[in-house]
Order: structure tokens, then sequence, then C-alpha cells
């Protein structure tokens, strides 16, 4: 099992470096390997220096970056609700995030880039307080947890809408693509803003590994073993909101990444969550990345939005597992 767990995370590691050669090389200007690799170790012979160092590198690390902190987040929600079909966008926490941060662009049109990542972080919160509210006000079900999730999602991107249709601003066309989930014109500037955040917090999200296999157990079995369910499902619910709002601040809503690579790792190391945690990540890095890539190659110098692909892929993937998962009446 270890040397097939070992191929595994081989193999998941080389499609993340190969799909990131892919996301350098496709675009506006198709850019050849010989060139990629001349300009990032300065070799002799022809470099596009702007496109790449500039434009690309960042956006690609990004976009890896911001799918392995979605991906990470979906795993940890769906070991907390103990259902499959969680995720931080059905459970309303990147709905609430974008719904902050739109409201702020709005509002303070020259508002500070480092200011997004707190505003969605705000919003997060308050999207996924509402629900663990509910929550400790009733006990329910993780399924129905996961529907409530979903109305307050549908609220805040009702609020979404309403801001979009009736904003009194003549440039709404940067929210706008924001919102469909984009690296459209993203930097070094963002990635700097976010990577801090995100790297301490996905180091602390597989720190969890082991509390959340307990958690999984169930609640009762988890406290005969000595854990503070509630206060451990607190600590482990905003390590999830964090990742996926900080992620939300700088791509725009990204659908389903959080729900597919928990997934995808699943059936290809199982499901103990010191294995799965780190499989999810390089899936959703390796999912954000292509997504980016296919987006900017399908109608160049047209981009088609991640957010867009992703989520052609995850409906019906969803559709997939509701139909496919098994009947236990109400959990």
């Amino acid at each position: 099992m270890t040397g097939r767990l070992g191929l595994t995370y081989a193999l998941l590691g080389a499609a993340a470096l190969a799909v990131a050669v892919l996301s350098l090389a496709v675009g506006a200007v198709r850019v050849p390997p010989g060139v990629i690799i001349n300009t990032l170790f300065g070799l002799d012979g022809p470099t596009q220096d702007f496109i790449i160092n500039a434009s690309r590198v960042p956006r690609t690390l990004l976009s890896a970056l911001t799918g392995a902190s979605l991906a990470l987040s979906g795993a940890i929600i769906q070991a907390i609700l103990r259902n499959p079909l969680a995720s931080p966008k059905i459970i309303g926490i990147n709905s609430g995030a974008a719904l902050a941060v739109l409201l702020a662009a709005i509002a303070v049109p020259d508002l500070p880039l480092g200011w997004q990542p707190l505003i969605a972080i705000a919003g997060g919160i308050a999207a996924v307080s509402i629900v663990y509210a509910m929550a400790e006000f009733r006990p329910i079900s993780p399924a129905r947890l996961a529907l409530i999730g979903i109305a307050v999602g549908f609220t805040c991107d009702a609020g979404v809408d309403f801001i979009l249709v009736t904003a009194d601003t003549y440039d709404i066309s940067a929210p706008m693509i924001w919102m469909t989930g984009s690296l459209w014109g993203r930097g070094w500037q963002h990635l700097e803003a976010v990577w801090p955040f995100l790297t301490v917090l996905i180091a602390l999200g597989l720190a969890l590994a082991f509390r959340l296999d307990l958690i999984r157990l169930g609640a009762a079995q988890a406290t005969s073993l000595g854990m503070n369910v509630r206060i451990e499902r607190l600590v482990m619910l905003a390590v999830a909101t964090l990742l996926a709002a900080i992620s939300v601040s700088v791509v725009g809503v990204l659908g389903f990444v959080g729900l597919i690579a928990p997934h995808i790792a699943r059936a290809l190391v199982g499901g103990a969550s010191r294995q799965l945690l780190p499989a999810s990540l390089l899936i959703g890095a390796v999912l954000v990345m292509l997504a980016d890539a296919a987006g900017r190659a399908i109608l160049p110098p047209i981009e088609v939005s991640a957010g867009v692909l992703t989520a052609l892929f995850g409906a019906p993937f969803f559709i997939y597992l509701l139909l496919n998962r098994p009947s236990h009446g109400d959990e």
C-alpha cells in the first residue's frame, strides 16, 4: 500500500508540474517549451520575460495555491459534516465571501488590495456562522446542515445579483468577471497578498488529519476518546472557512473545486485523512491550473473564466453524486 501511495503522489505531482508548464505555454501568445525554459532559468536563446515572468508565472502559482486551498477546505468540510456532498460553495462560504468583497468594491472603489482577504474572511465567517448557529440552536443531521448552507449561499448569491443589477456605477465589468471565478489580470501583487495566509492555513489543515478521522467516527465515539468535539469542530470549520474565503478574495467564486477534488482523491488513495488531504490538495491545484489554462487556450485572445469551466464539469459531477449516493433516510 505504501508503494502504491508513493506512486500515486508522484503521478499527481508530475501531473501538477505538467499542467503548470501548459499554463505557462498557452494564451493569446503561445510560448514554446524551449522559450519557457530559457526564460525561467536565464539561459541563452529566445526568451519572453514579460509574458512568462511578469504575467503567467504569478497567475499559475496563484491558480495552484487557490485550487489547493479550496480542495483542502472541501475535504475538511466533508469530514466535519460527514457529508460527501458538502463543499465551501455548497455551505455558503464562497458566496458569503464574494458578497462581502463585492460590497466593499462598490462602496470603496479604491480599496487597497491588501484589504480584500480580510473582507472576504469577514463575509465567509458571517455566512458559516449563520449555518453553525442554526446547528447549535437545534441539533440537526449533517444532510440538513448542508441544506441550510445551500439556502444561505443562495441568499448571498441573490445579494450579489441585486448589487450587480442595481449598482449606480458605469463600470461593473471587473466585478462581473471576478464573480465568474477568473484569474484574468492576476499578478504578483495578488499572489503576495494571500500566499502567507494560505500557506500557514494549508499547514494547519494538513495537521488536522488525525482529528478529522476521529470526527468522522461520530461525536459520541470521538468524545469517548477524549476529544472536545464542539471545540475541535469549530477550529476545523474556521480553518476551512479561512482557506475558502481568502481564495475567493483574489480569484472569485470557483465553484465545485472543493467538491470534486476530495472525491477524486478518495477514489485514488482512500478515505484516511492523512492520505486524503495531501491528495486533495494536489488535485485541486491541478484542476484550477488546468481550467485557467484551458480558458486561455479555447478562444484566444478571449478568455473563458476558470469558474465557468469548473462549473461545466462540476455540476454534472454533483448530479452524479446525488444519483449514486446510497439513501439512508434522514441521516
